[in-house]
Parts: C-alpha cells; structure tokens; sequence
C-alpha cells in the first residue's frame, strides 16, 4: 500500500508538471520548478482508522428548546426543531441559542462581515446602501417560509439594531447578509470529487467536497465551524456550515441527496447584477428540502438559473449518481446551463479518464462552456491532481480515500497549487456506504499536513 501510494503521489506531481500520458493537455510555464515529489507530498494513514467522536463539553438551549446547540472541540453541533415550531420561532431560538453558546459571536462575525464588503466594494466610503439593496433583492425572492426563518434570527440576534456600523454588535441588516454573503458578496474557490459504487471496495458512492473560503484576516470563521440539523420531517437535512447561516455551502439531506456550491465567475460580466435576481444559496436548501434525487435538483437548478446573481457550479450526488450543474446566469457567450455527468463531453483541453467518477472545480467543463480550466493554474493543477489520484483501477477504501485527499505537505511553498489550501474551511467526506459525514475543519493553524477527522453521524438520524 506504501509503495503503491508512492507511486499515485508522484504520478500526481508529474502530471501537474508535464503532459505525460498522451494527453493533449500543456500545462503553462507559471507552474514554476519542478521539485522532488518527496518535497510536496506525505504520507497520510487513515485506513483502519475511525473518524473522532468528539466529546460534548457543552450543551445549550433556547428557552422554547427549538434550538439546541452542543458544544465540541471543533465544532458546535445544531440541532433545529421545525417539527414543533415555525420557522420565524426556529430563527429567533437559533440567535437566542447562539448568544448562549458564544457570546463573542458578533466580535467574530462583523468583522468578517465587513472584511467581506470591502472586498466587493471598491469604493464604499460608509455607504452601504449597495449592501442592503442586494440584501432587500434577494430576501424579497426567497421562499417565504425561509424568509420567515431569516428574519426571525436577525430580530432576535440584532435586538432591533439595524443599518451597517463596525461596532462589535449583529445588527438586523448583518444578521441577514451573514446567510447572503456567497449571493451578495462573492465566495472563493473550492473542488470536490465522487466516486461511484464501481471504483470503491464497498460498492457505495465515496464524496470529498472541499469548501475555500476567505476566513477573515485572523481567521475568524475557524472559530465558528458548525454542523446544523433541520429537523423537518420529510424535508429534513443536515447541513456543514458556520454559525448563523441559514442558506447552504455543504448539506446533504435524508435520502442522500448532497448538495455543495462552487464560484465560477464568467468571461462575458463583470459587473453586479442584483435586480430580478435570487439567491442560489438558498436555492440549494430548496433542492435539499423538496427533492430526493441529484438529476431533479439539478433540472430545478438549471431552470432557475438565469435568476442567480453569479455563475457557479453545483455538486449533487445521491446513491446512483454524481452531476454537476453548471449554472450560468450571464449571456450566451459563457455557454448555457446544464447537467455534467459522467459521460459528458468536455472542452478541448479538459480531459478526464473515468466516467465513474466526477471532478469539480471553479470552472465549467462542458463543451461550448466559457472554459476556466486550461487556461487557470490554480484550475487546471487540481483537475489533473484529481485526475491522476482517481481515474484508476483501485476500489478505495474510505481510508484509502482519506489518504489520497490529505496527501499535499500544507505550508511548505505558497507558490505550489494545492487542493487543500490554507483557505479551506472545510473537507467533507461523505460515505454511501453506512450514510455517515466526517470532516476535516479548519483551526487556527493552517499548515496541518495530517488532519484530524471528526465524525459527524449518519444524515438519516431521527429519520
């Protein structure tokens, strides 16, 4: 296993270095020095190894018990209770819950907030009037029930505080753009890969999604890694996240349906567009919440798709199948939206070897989609890392999938291209096989080469 390791890792660093292989693929000359594959990689092992159950050293309550908060070493553990309450009541115990559980909350949250509106406005001169109207947009096209549920934490968080001030306080208006940032403001990069039944030793899908974030200056977010379980009968899911975040970044619901977004950006609009627009975000829990399949999420997504504010990827996967819908809101230079299986033909340039097994990065792939992978470093390095480790023979282990994914040194040269960056949030791996999440999340120490996975339990709990 060692050797064979060995092998993958270093067959992973030529093919980032050179063509290799009869690929059409060249990669551009800002890949810098070619190093010794035993300067950039190591050797993980996970196999055999259960992920961490970590101990609760905290729990508490709303006083309507609609929200329950579990305190964890590196993550607080939500549980929402929409069975017994509506979804305004939910929102307002969730704040009241999460004042409970980290009173620091706002100490934490406003500054990456602000972090946030300064990198989408070039020029705000402390007028945030930009800011709410995209805020006022995007709440006015939500469901309602969501809305409700938005609203009732930003009452209850802010404490009738509204407008935009950096004064160490959640006000309404913050409260809200806290679950809009991705729809408003802009996320950042991120990839995943999935592997059907064929390509695995248990005969299960395997995912890895990996979430890049702008963590705030002093990496804020790390201190407000969460798990939230909406609990809502047959529209329940289970959704890796940050505290007071009500839309979706990672989830995945009762029946398997996973659902996790990517930035794209597009060649053809610079320019914010917000008026008649919706958020995708908040969309994914809407998929989550009403369909048990990836093909009909991603019809849904597809149709709505010209709504969004930004082009993105979208990974969904369920038992029998991985897609990802690339989703383009600007004209059709970029292309048009659709669902990219598997067996999809890709752009000149892009190649992929196995059609078990399905790549995400910031970019489209399909043909006649704007393409950001060739001509991306940070793109293309991680396609053809992913695609040397994964478009094999080998029937992964979930041990052995650990290892591949966490088998970048981290730190070591910041002008190497890693999938798992020092602005990775989260690593979620998501196991077909007994139904159970486990993560890798971010801490205050960016250059961990072997993390820690922890256990998240099964997304069919209470089901």
């Amino acid at each position: 296993m060692k050797n064979t390791l060995k092998i993958c890792l270093a067959s992973a660093l030529t093919a980032v270095l050179l063509s290799g292989c009869g690929n059409s693929f060249v990669p551009p000359q800002t890949y810098g020095t070619i190093k010794p594959a035993d300067d950039l990689y190591i050797e993980n092992h996970y196999e055999g190894t259960a992920p961490t159950d970590e101990p609760v050293l905290e729990t508490v309550s709303s006083s309507d018990g609609l929200c329950v908060i579990q305190k964890k070493n590196s993550y607080y553990d939500v549980t929402l209770d929409l069975d017994h309450g509506t979804h305004r009541d939910v929102g307002k115990a969730y704040a009241e819950a999460i004042l409970k559980a980290y009173p620091d909350y706002a100490n934490i949250m406003e500054p990456y907030l602000y972090e946030n509106i300064t990198n989408a406005f070039s020029e705000l001169h402390e007028d945030y009037s930009g800011v709410q109207k995209r805020i006022q947009t995007l709440t006015a096209a939500l469901d309602p029930d969501h809305r409700e549920e938005l609203e009732g934490f930003a009452e209850e968080i802010s404490g009738g505080e509204t407008g935009f001030r950096a004064d160490n306080r959640i006000s309404y208006d913050e409260a809200m753009l806290v679950s809009l940032v991705p729809d408003a403001l802009r996320p950042t990069n991120c990839s995943a890969v999935s592997l059907n039944g064929s390509r695995t030793a248990s005969g299960k899908r395997l995912n890895a999604r990996i979430l890049e974030w702008d963590l705030g200056s002093g990496r804020e977010l790390c201190t407000a890694q969460c798990v939230v379980r909406f609990q809502n009968g047959d529209h329940s899911f289970t959704s890796v996240s940050i505290l007071g975040m009500l839309s979706v970044l990672t989830a995945v619901n009762r029946d398997g349906l996973m659902a996790g977004e990517f930035d794209v950006g597009s060649s053809s609009r610079d320019a914010y567009v917000c008026d008649g627009r919706k958020s995708y975000s908040f969309d994914l829990r809407h998929c989550l919440e009403q369909f048990g399949s990836a093909r009909e999420a991603g019809e849904y997504l597809v149709e709505q798709s010209s709504r969004y504010t930004f082009c993105v990827n979208v990974m969904l996967t369920d038992p029998d199948e991985a897609l990802c819908a690339e989703l383009i809101c600007t004209d059709e230079e970029d292309g048009h939206s659709l669902l990219r299986d598997g067996n999809t033909k890709l752009n000149d340039g892009v190649v992929w070897d196995d059609p078990e097994t399905m790549c995400i990065v910031n970019s489209y792939a399909a043909e006649g989609n704007f393409d950001g992978v060739t001509g991306n470093t940070n793109n293309i390095v991680r396609w053809e890392k992913y695609r040397r480790l994964f478009c094999g023979c080998e029937k992964m282990t979930v041990g052995r999938f650990k290892e591949c994914m966490t088998c970048e040194k981290q730190g070591t040269d910041q002008t190497v291209t890693n999938f798992r960056s020092s602005g990775v949030v989260h690593m979620v791996i998501a196991d077909y096989a007994d139904s159970t999440l486990q993560a890798v999340f971010a801490g205050m120490d960016e250059s961990v080469d072997a993390p820690e996975f922890i256990a998240l339990g099964s997304w069919k709990e209470g089901s």
